[in-house]
């Protein structure tokens, strides 16, 4: 065999084992390029060897626990199969449109292409068996313990509905900014995949998850189109859909994509949601057209991927600085030559931490590529021509108070509780989660440098003549920020305790202690770290810096509360007696039941306040802590209900409850109460 042979081979069997590697890590860790650079390499190996096998495969390997290449907290979760192969979408560009529009249409549904993780999930006679993420395709892995926490996930759908449901989960970026956002989670997407796939699962990540679905198999039930599909899930199974175009012409699948991607004089759709999506999804609407037009390997002919173009642009790379941000982190920054990116001219760029720049490779005088993250934040996603510069040094002192630094994680992070600089993040970080709107950072930094903020309780003495005073501050920006500040005054435990600023003390670890009882300032403040330690999700070294955090925090707390900062604890529920007293109920699925005075079914919050005013307490889960699960059908076989199995839960029906309560077996319900 030639040289020439052999090197084309060896470049052919190079790229495909790139390939795969980026995709086990988009799909199970954090990618490392962008998505304009794996369909880069893509073509290249399309171009190389049209056949090779690389281009049929979809998502990721699975792999048992023995064999994971994959963090251990997300490792080891059983693999089941698909009934029916979860392909990926080829990607259309708009000289092949008009040519895939004959063959596929008339007439076409249009879905957003969210940027989040896709899941399918089995059903049985309306009872929730498996979810099981994409895997490669064929097999993915069962992630029940989780999705049953989703928002907008029904565990029962009150209905003998089998077969299964689609759809993708996601993380709103407002969510992620607030919960999230330097808690070791570099984006919304790559929280969303390593919560999914959490092995012993996480109430206060998952619940934060969204999930919206997309299609749909019914066993013995057919569709003619792909709207009335979409119907049976939003109308027939009560399920939240991504947001859909029902029957359009391809004229309007041109007009839709534009009104998303916006032009030079009026900014995308895009720019103004809460969530990242990366194209459109387009389908033929006829079923009858999608199987002539069948699947090749393994990608469906009849649905395609219309991405954006990407919102990179090449510049050169000035210099690197660390800076102190939120939390004392000391994080990188680039300084980059100004470019236009996105209709923004970008001469800074995010580089997350040390790692990020080693694997990019990055000296000074590169050239690079700066991308937008979420159409947002600028970052550079790689090198594109190395000019052989110096590298940057990494940073040995805090830049602000010149403190040794430590390393924490993948970070580095100022020690010491003095630093002149930790106000301003301390305070940026107060903005973020107490949702103060109008006060950005560019705001909080004049603020601060003026003297007119310098500790989170100085913003609830902020007047609008103090603001009128500042450059470029009109009365109306200056009445709308001491609204909002003032609006602020009284938020939830959860939002105070992680508007602190504790290190590694996130809100959703705060709603962990919640949950276990520490419900109230005064509790929190009370716990010891051996009390801590024994909360789910906090060994001794959380449990450590949350109560030195809150220790060290306790003069900013007092002069919070004394600015007017009123928490909102738990209210105090008066003690009913009656035959539930000492009694814990759980409801699941449809109720039957029919309100007389209605003559509609119950509602949930109704069958809970009847606990409620027959001295019972409702829950939301199944723990060991329920005392009884209600549902119609006790023989059902419900995640809930096999947990209750599990756990030696009684579980009644619908009727044994009102029996309970000495309620008729139809008619009024005397004496409930009820709200």
């Amino acid at each position: 065999m030639s040289g020439g042979k052999l090197s084309h081979l060896k470049l052919i069997e190079d790229l495909s084992r790139e390939i795969r590697r980026h995709r086990e890590l988009y799909y199970n860790r954090a990618p490392e390029i962008s998505d304009l650079e794996f369909d880069a390499l893509e073509e290249k190996l399309r171009s190389l060897d049209p056949n090779h096998p690389v281009l049929a495969e979809v998502g990721a390997s699975v792999t048992p626990a023995r064999k994971s290449s994959v963090d251990l907290s997300v490792a080891g979760l059983p693999t089941k199969r698909h009934k029916i192969p979860m392909g990926s979408l080829e990607k259309i560009t708009e000289d092949r449109l008009d040519d895939w529009g004959k063959k596929a249409g008339p007439l076409f549904l249009v879905q957003e292409k969210l940027d989040g993780i896709s899941l399918e999930i089995e059903y049985e006679r309306g009872h929730m068996i498996d979810a099981i993420t994409r895997g490669d395709g064929f097999t993915g892995e069962v992630v029940t313990h989780n999705a049953v926490h989703f928002q907008h996930v029904r565990s029962d759908l009150g209905e003998a509905f089998t077969g299964s449901v689609r759809g993708e989960v996601i993380l709103r970026k407002s969510v992620f900014d607030a919960h999230f956002a330097g808690e070791d989670f570099a984006n919304p997407r790559n929280t969303v995949s390593g919560t999914v796939r959490k092995k012993h699962g996480d109430l206060g990540l998952s619940q934060h998850l969204e999930m919206f679905f997309y299609d749909v198999i019914a066993e013995g039930q057919q569709f003619a189109t792909e709207s009335e599909k979409m119907d049976f899930l939003e109308h027939g199974l009560k399920l939240r859909l991504a947001i859909t175009y029902r029957a359009v012409t391809l004229d309007r699948v041109r007009a839709i994509y534009v009104d998303y991607l916006g032009d030079a004089n009026r900014p995308g759709d895009r720019l103004r949601l809460d969530y990242e999506i990366d194209g459109l999804v387009l389908r033929a609407d006829s079923m009858a057209r999608q199987q002539e037009l069948g699947t090749l390997r393994n990608r469906p002919r009849f649905a395609m991927a219309y991405k954006f173009p990407s919102l990179g642009r090449e510049t050169l790379l000035r210099d690197v600085e660390w800076t102190l941000g939120i939390g004392g982190r000391v994080t990188p920054v680039a300084r980059v030559e100004p470019v236009q990116v996105g209709g923004v001219t970008v001469s800074n760029a995010t580089l997350h931490n040390a790692d990020y720049i080693g694997a990019l490779g990055l000296r000074k005088g590169d050239l690079v590529l700066v991308e937008r993250k979420g159409d947002v934040i600028p970052q550079i996603v790689r090198v594109v021509e190395s000019r052989g510069g110096e590298e940057p040094p990494l940073p040995l002192a805090c830049p602000v108070c010149g403190a040794p630094l430590e390393l924490a994680g993948k970070y580095f992070r100022c020690p010491s509780p003095d630093c002149p600089g930790k106000p301003y993040g301390d305070l940026m970080r107060y903005v973020r989660v107490m949702e103060i709107d109008s006060l950005g950072e560019k705001w909080v930094q004049v603020l601060f440098d003026q003297g007119l903020v310098a500790d989170p309780a100085d913003l609830y003495s902020i007047t609008v003549e103090q603001l009128v005073k500042l450059d470029r501050m009109g009365e109306t920006l200056a009445m709308k920020i001491t609204r909002n500040i003032a609006e602020s005054k009284s938020p939830t435990l959860e939002k105070f305790v992680a508007a602190l600023n504790i290190p590694e003390f996130s809100s959703q670890r705060v709603q962990l202690l919640i949950q276990a009882g520490y419900n109230t300032l005064d509790r929190l403040q009370s716990a010891t770290v051996e009390d801590l330690s024994s909360v789910k999700g906090f060994g001794e070294i959380l449990a450590e810096k949350a109560v030195s955090g809150l220790k060290a925090r306790g003069d900013r707390i007092e002069r919070l509360l004394a600015a007017g900062v009123t928490i909102r604890e738990p209210e105090t529920r008066v003690e009913i007696t009656g035959p539930f007293s000492g009694k814990t109920f759980c409801f699941t699925g449809t109720i039957h039941r029919t309100d007389p005075t209605t003559g509609k079914s119950y509602t949930r919050k109704q069958m809970e306040g009847f606990v409620a005013n027959n001295g019972g307490r409702p829950l939301s889960e199944v723990t060991a802590k329920l005392d009884f699960l209600v549902m119609a059908d006790p023989l059902s076989k419900s995640s809930k209900a096999e947990k209750a199995r599990k756990l030696g839960t009684r579980i009644v029906s619908e009727e044994e409850f009102f029996t309970m309560i000495g309620a008729p077996k139809a008619g009024s319900v005397p004496g409930l109460g009820g709200n």
